[in-house]
């Protein structure tokens, strides 16, 4: 706390205590408001405490992000073919499972245009 600056702000303004005691009020006045200031940051410390904890992975993951977007943007090509990777080997089962599905009834339509053309062709010769 800057005690002089205050001295002489209130100094100029004539107050009945002069000289000393004056100092002596200064004095007490600011430990006064070392004393309040102590116990405002001993309250507040658990809360200052709880905004950090409560930031930090928030900030972690925004850093990672920015860090990684950089990388990215420096190497695009080889991020990019490594984002398909990753894109095609999620998308590997669902695929799998549509030509599971599928692949029967192409089969059995496949049967049936061989069977219709070779019906065709029977009749074409006869």
């Amino acid at each position: 706390m800057r005690v002089t600056a205050n001295t002489a702000a209130v100094r100029n303004y004539h107050y009945p205590v002069t000289g000393h005691e004056f100092d002596r009020v200064m004095h007490e006045a600011a430990n006064a408001a070392r004393a309040v200031k102590a116990v405002t940051l001993v309250a507040a410390a658990p809360f200052i405490g709880l905004a950090y904890v409560v930031a930090l992975p928030v900030l972690g993951l925004a850093a990672m992000a920015w860090l990684g977007l950089k990388a990215l943007a420096a190497r695009w090509k080889t991020g990019a073919r490594a984002a398909r990777n990753v894109v095609l080997f999620f998308a590997a089962p669902f695929v799998g499972l549509a030509y599971a599905l599928a692949l029967p009834f192409v089969g059995v339509a496949v049967m049936a245009w061989w069977g219709v053309h070779a019906a065709g062709h029977r009749l074409a010769t006869n």
